[in-house]
């Protein structure tokens, strides 16, 4: 039988000594492992664990709404990449960066 502890973060072979009277609960290896990330997860700080635990939620919500609005997304990134384009070959730029060299030399 595999024991882990939960107030030491260790696994063990058999329950360590003293412990008989805390409380137990047999779970799959599955949910144990969910169980430690959980409690990695308390241990950090504040702000960390709110992060943590939101983050997960707006991943899924942005997942959600990008398969919804796939066309709507496409032609969003479409004009969000024409735009960015635009903005790196400025001819404006490019013609005073001549001028200046013209004139320094």
């Amino acid at each position: 039988m595999l024991v882990y502890d939960m107030q030491a973060l260790a696994v063990h072979f058999f329950p360590p000594d003293g412990t008989e009277d805390r409380p137990r609960r047999v779970v799959t290896i599955a949910e144990l492992f969910g169980l430690i990330d959980e409690k990695r997860r308390q241990s950090g700080p504040k702000w960390k664990r709110y992060y943590q635990r939101h983050r997960q939620k707006e991943i899924a919500r942005q997942t959600r709404y990008r398969a919804a609005h796939r066309d709507e997304v496409r032609e969003y990134n479409r004009h969000y990449y024409r735009r960015r384009q635009r903005k790196v070959a400025a001819p404006g730029q490019a013609v005073l960066i001549q001028d200046v060299a013209k004139c320094s030399t």
